[in-house]
């Protein structure tokens, strides 16, 4: 569904899974959009969940690490299928460049997909060699967050 620009960002949160519910639409998501199996619950302090929230609803889904290094990295970025194509997914990165600066990231850093690469693109991502074990047909984007 599209982003009604009448209305304020403020209908959006992003907030780490805090009950059974939340966790199983954080899973969900990811299901459905990469289709993975439910992996544990993170333990590291460094690894934070965090579900994207239109009012009431959990729209989306990405877990940001701290790589202790000045950077976050934004891992398996998702909105769900039925809210696709609204402009949720630039919202949802730019909450995400807002929590990695507040845990003191200076920078965000993705594996993208061939396709999500003019995504991240258009976002101020440019492509840089931030890890050098990285595996073929991933293009690897890097922003400084200032």
């Amino acid at each position: 569904m599209p982003i009604d620009r009448s209305r304020s960002a403020s209908r959006y949160r992003l907030d780490p899974p805090r009950c059974g519910q939340d966790w199983q639409a954080y899973h969900g998501i990811r299901r459905k959009v990469f289709n993975l199996p439910r992996p544990d619950e993170a333990t590291d302090p460094g690894c934070h969940p965090l579900l994207l929230w239109l009012e009431d609803q959990p729209i989306g889904a990405i877990q940001i690490d701290d790589l202790r290094n000045a950077a976050a990295a934004l891992r398996l970025v998702a909105i769900d299928p039925a809210w696709q194509g609204g402009g949720h997914g630039r919202v949802m990165l730019q909450r995400a460049e807002d929590f990695a600066r507040e845990i003191g990231c200076q920078k965000a850093v993705v594996y993208a997909t061939p396709e999500a690469a003019g995504f991240y693109a258009q976002a101020g991502y440019d492509e840089e060699d931030w890890d050098e074990v990285c595996m073929g047909g991933i293009v690897q984007m890097l922003k400084t967050l200032a």
